[in-house]
């Protein structure tokens, strides 16, 4: 999307002419989903996850997820659990998401790990067919101890968090 600045050029005889230029600067750093909290200072010391599936059981994995994700952390709260229809390939069951506010002791690497290690756990193949592809089980890295991290395979927060409505609404929602 391309905002237009119009400004005044010097005057040309009696008349202005206006001109249409692009703003020349970019988004260093992504929306912070911390903010949306009142008390956001308290939450630095937790993660927010993004959670989603849409193959088999996903009500059932959820929950079995949470009695994992409690063994190496403290599930602090959680929203209620969204279904909405799949975007990308849209011939595809609905998803069911949900977000996580978790305290955990981990660093950003081995609580990554952690994730993907519970995401193959319950199925799910990273060598996916195409972008957007059925899945068992999603966790997203929302946000991770109120840090900004970009790596080639991590990025926290992440990164089209605030352009989803599967993380937005349930994000919302909870007032931890």
């Amino acid at each position: 999307m391309t905002r237009l600045i119009y400004a005044l050029p010097p005057l040309q005889g009696k008349f202005f002419a206006l001109q249409s230029k692009t703003p020349r600067f970019t988004l260093v750093r992504p929306p912070n989903p911390y903010r949306s909290f009142k008390a956001y200072q308290q939450l630095k010391q937790y993660a927010i996850l993004g959670i989603g599936a849409n193959c088999g059981e996903c009500l059932i994995t959820f929950w079995k997820l949470f009695k994992r994700f409690k063994k190496k952390n403290v599930i602090i709260s959680f929203s209620s659990i969204l279904k909405n229809p799949a975007f990308g390939w849209e011939a595809q069951a609905d998803f069911y998401n949900a977000v996580l506010w978790v305290k955990t002791k981990l660093g950003y690497v081995e609580f990554w790990s952690f994730c993907a290690y519970l995401e193959r756990m319950f199925g799910r193949n990273r060598k996916r067919p195409f972008k957007n592809a059925p899945r068992t089980l999603d966790i997203d890295i929302i946000g991770f101890k109120n840090q900004f991290l970009r790596f080639k395979h991590l990025q926290i927060p992440h990164i089209a968090w605030s352009l989803r409505e599967s993380v937005r609404i349930p994000l919302l929602e909870r007032k931890v």
